[in-house]
Parts: structure tokens; sequence; C-alpha cells
């Protein structure tokens, strides 16, 4: 496996940090960090790089909130020019991590995301038909990511000293104690352990899925099971047996413990009838069809309702309205759903 140097360099070269710049400036002009870090940004760019060349660069604080989207959510927000370094970092890593990560693998990477994840899960179902699927997610995942582990599997591929230093200042920045645990084999002082990466991070997508790459190698070399695929912390595995599917099931609970300290969801883990319908990124999928979430029909109405009121009063304009339809006919699109996406539409009168 080919290792990595003399990657601090064109992290902290100017050409990189202004790249950054304008990546984490993107639709954010109007917020005062990134006003204030534009107006001067020259000076605040080489001040950002004085800092990383001396060994003087330090994470600043978060800035933390609550977001339901649809369940509740502690969100970290970095300060703007610590998001400048978070940019400035994936720029010269993300490379090198996304020619290892699996074609199955969907979520943060360019060219897949959540409809290319649909459509390969609509045609698993189709092949699987007649068939089972397990389907599970990780328990608290990002507060539990152990900084050794992931330490070790960046610098598998990553030689820099400096760059590997920039990575664990960046995981210090945002370790959180709350959900440590004991697993096998452990000692009295594995919840000392520092586990956590901030749900917000850029960072954080990247060294997710640096992380459960562990997890897909796994599954397509070690098991050799090849329809499976992961967006994120969730995944899916299809299979003709139902008593293979949960005993697969038991071998990645192992795994995940004894090498990723991580648990797979209690009441996460199924393995029911792919003609039953799947519950993947946002949609419901059948052999023969896709639907849209019902849960998300009842957001939509229920937004729609408090659009309406708003409006009655004043304090949106039509074109606020026209953009939250619009978003739902997007979503919609990507389901077998225009007679219930056109029956909606004439009942949401404003």
């Amino acid at each position: 496996m080919n290792t990595y140097n003399r990657l601090y360099e064109r992290v902290c070269s100017f050409e990189n940090l202004y790249s950054a710049f304008l990546k984490a400036a993107k639709g954010k002009s109007l917020r005062l960090d990134c006003a204030g870090f534009a107006y001067n940004r020259e000076r605040e760019i080489f001040r950002v790089q004085a800092e990383l060349l001396d060994g003087t660069y330090r994470h600043g604080p978060y800035r933390e909130f609550e977001v339901k989207d649809p369940k509740r959510r502690q969100v970290k927000a970095a300060p703007f020019r610590d998001r400048v370094v978070h940019h400035a970092l994936c720029n010269v890593i993300e490379p090198i991590f996304e020619a290892r990560f699996i074609s199955d693998s969907f979520a943060c990477r360019k060219g897949k995301g959540t409809f290319a994840a649909l459509e390969r899960c609509s045609g698993l179902a189709r092949r699987f038909s007649g068939g089972y699927v397990l389907k599970a997610d990780i328990s608290k995942f990002f507060y539990s990511v152990d900084h050794g582990i992931m330490l070790a599997a960046l610098s598998r591929r990553i030689a820099d000293k400096r760059a590997l230093a920039l990575i664990a200042e960046i995981l210090a920045s945002s370790e959180d104690a709350r959900f440590r645990r004991y697993f096998p084999g452990d000692d009295l002082f594995a919840l000392q352990r520092p586990t956590g990466i901030p749900i917000g991070n850029l960072t954080s997508q990247l060294f997710s899925n640096i992380y459960m790459t562990e997890l897909d190698y796994f599954v397509k070399q070690e098991l050799r099971w090849k329809p499976y695929l992961r967006y994120m912390d969730d995944f899916l595995l299809f299979g003709p047996d139902k008593k293979e599917l949960w005993l697969i099931l038991s071998r990645i609970e192992a795994f995940l413990a004894e090498k990723l300290r991580l648990r797979v969801h209690p009441k996460k883990r199924t393995v029911s009838p792919v003609s039953c319908g799947i519950d993947w990124v946002g949609y419901m999928v059948f052999p023969d069809r896709v639907r849209v979430r019902r849960r998300n029909i009842f957001r939509f109405r229920l937004r729609n309702r408090k659009l309406r009121a708003l409006f009655k009063r004043g304090r949106i304009r039509l074109a606020d309205i026209r953009q939250s339809l619009m978003s739902f006919c997007a979503y919609s699109s990507h389901a077998d759903a225009n007679r219930l996406t056109r029956s909606l539409l004439e009942r949401e009168v404003f």
C-alpha cells in the first residue's frame, strides 16, 4: 500500500488556502464571521498559513446548536478560519482516500450521494425481489469514533508527521466523552480513550468514510458478500436466506466491536422480505417501485400549514412558499409519485 509524504507543504500553500477560503465562503458570504475574514482575506490567509507553518495553529471553540431533521442532532459549527483549514486539509488528503473507497459507499462523495444510493438499492431490490434485506446502522456513530483508531487508519496512507499532527489537532478539538463504552478485553482505562467527531465538520464527512471503509472491506473481501451498500453509518445487505443474513450480522457486530469499537443500534437492525419495502435514504424502495415516505408527506403538509399562517400575516413572501413546494417536487420526482404529487399540490392552496 502506497504512503504519502510531503503533504503538509501542499496543505499550507497560499494557493490551496485561498481555494479553501472560496469553498468555505460559498453560500455564506453574508454571515458575519465569513464577511470579516473575507474583508481582509489575504492578510487572514497569510496569518493562518504562518500559524500552520510554525506549529502554533490551534483549533478554535465550536458553536453548538440543535437541529431536528427529522430527529434531534447536536451540531457543532467551527469558526470560519478553522473551516478554511478543514477545506485546505481535505483538498489534499481526500483524493488519496477516495481512490480506496468502494463503489457501493455513497455518502459525501463526488458523483455519488442520495440518488445514486437510491438507484443502486432499487437495482438490488429487483434482483432479490423474492429474498431478504438486512438493514442496520451504528449506534451514536459520530460520538463513538475512536481517535486512536482513526489516526491509525489515516497513518496507513499518510506518512507526513506534520499532516497527522494537524489531523490530531482537529480531532482533539471536538472530543466527546458522553457515549464511551467498554468492549470485550478492555482495561479500566478504556473510558479515557478520546472519542467523537462533530456533526457539521467537513473533515467529519471524510473521516467517517475512512473509518467505515474498514467495514466495507471486511464485508466485501473477508465475508465476500457483494450485494452490500452503505450510506454513512447505515448499511444494507441482500441475500436469499434470512438465517444466513442474521449470521452475517453477528460477524459484522463482532468485527465492529473488536476493530472499530462500534456497536450496531439494537433497535435498528432488521432482516425482512425485500417485497415489504426498504426504508432507505428518505424513500421506501420496493422491487417494482419507489414510494415517498409517509412521514415526509406529513411533514410537507405540516410545513405548508405553517407557511400559510405566516403568509396570511405578511411574514413571508410568495417566493418562500414556492421554494418549499419546488423542494418537495424535486424530492418526489425520484419516486413513482406523480399522482400523489399532483394531489398534494391541488390541496395546498395559499
